[in-house]
């Protein structure tokens, strides 16, 4: 069973991304496929969608904000006995600004070495708004769907969500870690617990099954992208 769904899902992989690189805008830098792409991006979602549900309305009074390198946490961070670093996610974010006002946040991300495509019209008008007051490393910790801005030895909380995953509007890096460590301990704890008195099987399969749905997806965002543009231009 599991070799037809392995067989299946590498098939997916590889017709998805042989399509998506074929028919998808690309550029070789982020700032470029920001400024060739992210305004057509953004017309389209508000001419073949309802604008509402990014944040938009149907002006088409539309510029961006910088353009900002997303940073996560480094492996080193999950463990007490390391120092926390961040790593680039090979994502790239800017503000959407509609009739002067921040609405919502557009991105690019490296899709294989020097190739960048879009990755998502998303995160909403609360990210939007905070990423004028970023000064320094703008942090993403997707678990937590938290964002913050790390100046080398504070991070600062950019959204709610920050703010309630480190109890405040700051924290140091040291006691950031700290959270880290002890949230990757809670998520493998359940893990051990869901997977008591499974088989082996299960166990040894369904990671990779995961991570193989997981990349197909991945895959398949600039396809989707080219599907929404083609219905949006009938």
């Amino acid at each position: 069973m599991f070799r037809l769904i392995k067989t299946f899902a590498l098939a997916g992989i590889f017709t998805l991304a042989a399509t998506s690189a074929a028919a998808a805008p690309t550029e070789r830098s982020a700032e470029r496929f920001a400024e060739e792409h992210f305004e057509s991006i953004v017309l389209d979602h508000i001419e073949g969608d309802d604008p509402s549900n990014y944040h938009l309305t149907e002006s088409r009074a539309i510029s961006f904000g910088p353009l900002h390198e997303v940073m996560i946490a480094a492996q080193s961070c999950y463990s007490p006995d390391e120092m926390c670093t961040f790593v680039p996610s090979d994502e790239y974010v800017s503000a959407v600004i509609q009739d002067g006002e921040p609405r919502n946040v557009i991105g690019t991300y490296e899709q294989e070495p020097g190739v960048f495509a879009f990755s998502t019209l998303g995160y909403g008008d609360e990210l939007a708004i905070a990423l004028a007051d970023v000064s320094g490393t703008l942090v993403h910790s997707a678990r937590e769907n938290a964002w913050f801005d790390f100046d080398g030895e504070t991070l600062t909380a950019l959204t709610n969500d920050a703010k309630r995953f480190i109890g405040g509007d700051t924290i140091t890096l040291e006691s950031y870690q700290a959270l880290l460590v002890e949230a990757h301990l809670n998520v493998e704890g359940s893990l051990e617990d869901g997977l008591t008195g499974s088989s082996g099987n299960v166990q040894t399969t369904t990671p990779r099954l995961y991570w193989m749905l997981g990349f197909a997806l991945l895959a398949g965002l600039p396809l989707s992208y080219l599907l929404y543009r083609r219905r949006a231009n009938k």
